[in-house]
């Protein structure tokens, strides 16, 4: 059997949502197009050849991507990943990321550079993240079940232990990740995502128990935006304050600090329908330095307009409105979170980029997850959708038994 016929089987894989496969795989190929596309404006100071090799590049994060794709929609398992493997997998990317101190790029330590190669190791935490907090959320609290026929002092202890095993230990390996991201890597931007994904995933989590620990929650994260708005200077460096001032006031530094974000404005205001046409970008040639990373929207909405701008906000948006309708549909917890952690990892992503390449937020160097230059983040974004269909065809497929036991019982 060929290639081709085993890719056929695998994507007809039964239960399996092709939806989701075919906006996955059109972002990804339209990422590749652009980034060639965006990648020409350096060619003269990064070489004839800088943007061949970049599309050929991420045609081959891409091909990765579509490989973990569909082998994690065929092998994984729930019930696979014990607590071992996902405690291993945590340990693994904070190693990886406090290697990242090895290297110094664009003024952080969040890469590892092989060669040619760099990879974003935080990228890899955030999926072990959300099955961590998934298996968390949704099992543990039924394990630790506190039975009223014990003694009093026995249940004080079982109280205490459910709390440091379903709070303060997940809190704990959240936070820990959020410290390295920050203050190590200095990637304040990829820390935040973090902290957004696992605060999702609390909030979202059906079992009663968490329903007292979710009120204080919200009460410290009011307290937590309050203090930074008013002391965030004591929180942030020198170059994350700049972010914000250049966010609050453009037009204060436009050939300076501003430099980026004005041309990436101007890139939006340029297209307006249909775009200057493809290839016929202006602000690719300097005026946004690395246009095919952070701000390739950017170039998308001056070439095409309107029309290029839904052309990869309509996909995002039809991926993450099935992810969220079939979590909602699930019975099972631990599958129901995971849903909804690969969810919001990309709504976060989206609003993220879009927002800060728009001037609705302050810009963060996050990437737009499968269209922006990136092999780790492409590699991930895949393999998540792959994690997802798993999930899916697993839940599709009980269903489709379901309606046929209750076939034959009527």
């Amino acid at each position: 059997m060929n290639f081709v016929k085993k890719l056929q089987m695998m994507f007809k894989r039964t239960g399996t949502d092709k939806t989701i496969y075919a906006c996955a795989i059109f972002l990804a190929c339209f990422g590749i197009v652009m980034i060639g596309d965006a990648s020409v404006g350096m060619s003269a100071s990064r070489g004839y050849n800088f943007a061949t090799i970049n599309l050929l590049k991420q045609c081959v994060f891409v091909a990765g991507g579509f490989f973990c794709m569909f082998l994690f929609a065929r092998a994984y398992k729930t019930r696979r990943i014990s607590e071992t493997i996902m405690l291993s997998a945590y340990v693994i990317c904070i190693l990886m990321m406090l290697a990242c101190l090895m290297w110094t790029i664009n003024n952080s330590h969040a890469w590892i550079k092989v060669g040619p190669i760099t990879i974003q190791p935080v990228e890899f935490m955030k999926l072990v993240m959300i099955i961590i907090l998934s298996y968390i959320f949704g099992v543990l609290p039924d394990q630790v079940r506190i039975s009223n026929r014990l003694s009093a002092e026995k249940r004080k202890k079982l109280v205490r232990r459910k709390f440091v095993l379903c709070v303060a230990f997940p809190a704990l390996l959240v936070f820990f990740a959020f410290f390295i991201c920050w203050k190590v890597q200095k990637d304040m931007g990829s820390g935040l995502i973090l902290l957004v994904m696992s605060a999702c995933l609390f909030f979202a989590t059906p079992s009663q128990y968490y329903r007292p620990y979710k009120i204080i929650g919200l009460f410290l994260v009011f307290l937590a935006v309050l203090v930074f708005i008013l002391f965030h200077e004591h929180f942030l460096k020198g170059h994350q304050m700049a972010r914000i001032a250049s966010w609050l006031n453009p037009l204060k530094d436009i050939y300076g600090s501003n430099y980026q974000i004005i041309n990436g404005f101007v890139g939006y205001t340029n297209g307006g329908l249909i775009g200057r046409g493809f290839g016929n970008s202006i602000m690719k040639f300097g005026y946004i330095p690395e246009a095919q990373n952070d701000f390739i929207s950017s170039i998308i909405v001056e070439e095409l307009g309107l029309v290029g701008f839904a052309a990869f906000f309509i996909p995002y948006s039809i991926i993450i409105y099935r992810l969220f309708r079939y979590a909602f549909c699930m019975k099972e917890s631990r599958d129901k979170l995971t849903l909804i952690g690969i969810a919001s990892y990309f709504f976060v992503h989206l609003m993220v980029n879009v927002g800060g390449v728009s001037g609705l937020i302050p810009m963060t160097g996050v990437p737009l997850l499968l269209i922006s230059a990136g092999g780790t983040s492409t590699l991930m974004a895949l393999t998540c959708i792959g994690v997802a269909q798993a999930l899916i065809a697993k839940y599709n497929r009980e269903k489709k038994q379901e309606a046929m036991r209750n076939h034959y019982d009527l």
